[in-house]
């Protein structure tokens, strides 16, 4: 197991380290790594997650079900669990929504997939688990963040329309769905153009990463730090552990629960920066817990993959 964990975390952290030398270096202008990261939300993901599901197993639609209900269950306990947090700390009705954000929203595409597919294996049925995984869990996110976030007495329904277009018109549901449908339909792809999506889709984690990397500024911790590190401190262990009692009391053990554990380690959402910010809340201790949370997830992933890798 721990040749799983030095092959699958390893590549994460270089890649990570390499697009931050990249651009603090100069080498590359940020504006190189903003654009990156746009062809690999709109472009790249969605075809590396629609190749996966097409691939993948009849049993893999089931087993990804049972694993999004275990995210989105653990998303909801552990917001609760944020907003005493900010009653204990103090925090303004800002803060106190970004921290709740930051603690139930994971970058799950960016990070998480990335481990997973390098430790099980491009073709796996498990990396099969985790894109059907991705499809529900998604919407969950945006509508959840979109609930916790509403000012006291705003238009919550106006946001949530706005997310729910918004998740209508994400790229990697997109590719979730048409994935779906086309196996569904039992059509098939001719070969040169499958082939031409896939490379595509080999193209997504490496990108991925380095755009990822290039995001951790130092400057971006400065700010909030203290609510921030409490953010991070549930996103990265109260998650888990919340996901593994889950786990214990649905019977859920092997790669299922594997899966659901890497996904809840995950770092907080890059997009709960921009969330934030659009509607009032403390997009400065987002940014910090983006930060933070990005540079300890690996570790605790690393853990995981050793306590309950088989």
């Amino acid at each position: 197991m721990y040749t799983v964990v030095f092959t699958s975390i390893l590549p994460v952290c270089l890649l990570l380290a390499l697009g931050a030398a990249l651009c603090r270096s100069g080498f590359l202008p940020d504006t190189f790594f903003t654009q990156m990261n746009r062809l690999g939300f709109w472009l790249l993901l969605p075809s590396l997650l629609f190749c996966t599901i097409i691939k993948s197993p009849d049993t893999a639609s089931a087993a990804g079900l049972h694993v999004a209900l275990l995210l989105c269950a653990s998303s909801v306990l552990v917001t609760g669990v944020g907003w005493l947090a900010a009653r204990g700390l103090g925090l303004a009705s800002g803060s106190t929504r970004a921290l709740m954000q930051a603690a139930m929203r994971g970058n799950l595409a960016y990070t998480a997939l990335p481990v997973l597919i390098y430790a099980f294996g491009e073709g796996s049925e498990a990396a099969a688990v985790a894109a059907f995984a991705l499809a529900p869990t998604i919407p969950f996110y945006n509508v959840l963040a979109v609930a916790i976030l509403t000012q006291p007495g705003g238009q919550r329904r106006g946001h949530l329309t706005r997310a729910l277009t918004a998740v209508l018109r994400n790229p990697l549901i997109i590719g979730c769905v048409l994935g779906l449908l086309i196996r569904r339909s039992g059509a098939s792809l001719p070969a040169g153009l499958f082939n031409a999506v896939d490379a595509l889709g080999r193209a997504a984690l490496p990108c991925a990463l380095l755009a990822l990397g290039a995001g951790l500024t130092p400057d971006r911790m400065r700010a909030s730090f203290r609510p921030a590190l409490a953010a991070t401190a549930l996103k990265l262990l109260a998650m888990p552990a919340v996901g593994y009692a889950l786990t214990c009391a649905a019977g859920v053990t092997g790669d299922a629960r594997l899966i659901a554990l890497l996904y809840l380690a995950s770092p907080c959402a890059v997009t709960s920066y921009v969330m934030a910010d659009q509607m009032g809340a403390d997009k400065d201790l987002a940014g910090s817990a983006i930060v933070l949370s990005t540079l300890f997830c690996l570790p605790v992933m690393a853990l995981i993959l050793i306590v309950f890798g088989q």
